[in-house]
């Protein structure tokens, strides 16, 4: 069982109580949920050329949103972009989103993913590794609303040969391994695990963004195998430190849940 986390922090996933996953309440307007700043497009086009797409990837990649902004496309086709980001505030999307349809004519999809400041850790950590050439982890999650008690489970997906740490970040700002809840498949790797929020979120009522990531590389990034519950402020840093000693190349993918209700 891992240490006691701190007081409000998100309960550690080995702590939970399990519970049967039950049925998504209806969606309400929350101050945390994922904010959409274009409308889809009802048809899927052809896709746009390789070297248009590199073009648009790259100027996302590079968009300077100021302190505690990460931002990535995530699919492209000639006249519609996807573009999914995580930040504080939605103004920055709202200028990344006017200066992209100036520059490529093209109107882009934006959800953004609005976390707490104690996670901002994470769009540093992001930016840093999302600028490699390594082929990034497909993780998909079940849910983006999870009842609290009830477990979030989902599918990750890597290249063979390459090696996954698997973290749970809070609205605290607190890091959770979750290496051995997760069940390895010849193709892929799930995981199903309950999660509670700390008793005072939990008395309020409150709906809070936690985060999962996932580190992938040639092997296993020790500092990223720990039991304790660990601020994420102290933790990235170091396992950037030692990515960057072993001089190759790893990847990061992140995806956002609210949890509570």
């Amino acid at each position: 069982m891992a240490d006691k986390a701190p007081d409000g922090a998100t309960t550690p996933p080995e702590a939970a109580t399990k519970t049967s996953p039950q049925p998504e309440p209806p969606a309400a307007k929350q101050p945390n949920e994922t904010v959409v700043l274009n409308v889809p497009k009802p048809q899927v086009p052809p896709a746009a050329p390789a070297n248009e797409t590199a073009q648009r990837a790259s100027w996302v990649s590079d968009f300077s949103g100021g302190d505690c902004f990460y931002a990535t496309m995530t699919s492209a086709t000639d006249n519609a972009v996807a573009i999914e980001g995580f930040g504080t505030a939605v103004q920055p999307f709202e200028r990344m989103m006017s200066d992209f349809q100036a520059r490529f004519q093209v109107e882009p999809d934006i959800s953004v993913r609005l976390i707490e400041p104690a996670q901002c850790e994470v769009t540093n950590f992001l930016h840093l590794l999302g600028r490699t050439g390594a082929d990034k982890p497909r993780l998909v999650l079940d849910r983006t609303l999870v009842p609290n008690g009830s477990p979030i489970g989902g599918t990750l997906v890597t290249r063979g040969g390459l090696i996954s740490n698997v973290l749970l970040i809070d609205h605290r700002g607190i890091a959770f391994n979750l290496d051995d809840r997760i069940v390895a498949q010849p193709d892929r790797a799930t995981f199903s695990i309950p999660i509670g929020l700390g008793a005072a979120d939990k008395a309020a009522g409150k709906v809070l963004p936690q985060i999962i990531l996932v580190i992938t590389g040639p092997r296993d990034v020790k500092a990223a195998v720990f039991s304790a519950p660990t601020p994420v402020s102290a933790l990235l840093p170091r396992i950037l430190d030692e990515i960057e000693a072993n001089r190759s190349d790893y990847s990061a993918t992140a995806k956002y849940f609210r949890l509570g209700g």
